[in-house]
């Protein structure tokens, strides 16, 4: 079956990185395992957007309960599981209101547009 898979991976997936030449079948909490039951422990904590670590429980749970209210929304629009977020952060973190976006790109815009009012309502025009 490993086999099959490493096949399959370099006959259709763009070789635009270096893989791992081992194929992954299942993982929990830090543990991974490959597609015979071989145990690794996972030290790249999921690239991007995971740092959960494999098939938590908790995270998965509530997932799943979300995905079954609503699996993506605009922020055009109020939700509750929004509302209570930007509350929680802005109590541990002393601001008074959050961003939420999609991406670093737009992250990092709405950091340069909030550095240029800030500056522009301290400094005056042409700051």
């Amino acid at each position: 079956m490993a086999k099959d898979f490493a096949l399959l991976d370099k006959e259709y997936v763009a070789n635009v990185y270096n893989r791992i030449g081992v194929p992954f079948d299942h993982g929990k909490g830090s543990l991974i395992y490959d597609v015979n039951g071989k145990e690794y422990i996972d030290f790249s904590a999921g690239i991007a957007v995971n740092i959960f670590g494999l098939c938590d429980d908790e995270w998965k749970n509530a997932v799943i309960t979300q995905l079954n209210k609503l699996s993506h929304i605009s922020n055009v629009y109020i939700t509750q599981p929004q509302a209570l977020l930007a509350e929680k952060l802005c109590m541990r973190t002393g601001m008074k209101k959050v961003f939420f976006c999609n991406s670093g790109a737009e992250a990092n815009e709405c950091a340069i547009k909030g550095a240029r009012k800030y500056s522009h309502d301290k400094y005056g025009d042409g700051r």
